[in-house]
């Protein structure tokens, strides 16, 4: 992984990642997030503040995340999505399908 930064606050899990959220490194996301939805967390915040990229495999995977979040009682907030990952999320349409918080508003 692309040394992404995952901590619990207040039962909610913050995950800080950085580089590119592509191929394996999505796949590794996917991994640990599921990880903590099977060990009873069910809501996530995802800091994109210091991604530089995602392709269709991230996107998937974060579509995945917020299904079984939601399906356990949760939710998942994206955060600080700005460049070409604002982009994809606009072009794909999944900013409209997302919680998605200004970075001063959301959990640090």
């Amino acid at each position: 992984m692309e040394n992404h930064v995952f901590h619990i606050e207040n039962s909610q899990v913050i995950a800080n990642l950085t580089g590119s959220l592509q191929g394996e490194a999505a796949a590794q996301l996917r991994a640990t997030l599921l990880t903590y939805i099977a060990d009873g967390y069910n809501n996530f915040t995802v800091d994109f503040s210091h991604v530089s990229n995602i392709d269709s495999t991230g996107l998937g995977i974060l579509v995945t995340i917020q299904k079984r979040a939601l399906q356990s009682g949760g939710s998942i907030t994206l955060q600080g999505l700005h460049g070409t990952v604002k982009t994809a999320f606009d072009r794909t349409r999944l900013s409209k399908a997302f919680t998605i918080a200004d970075a001063e508003h959301a959990v640090a």
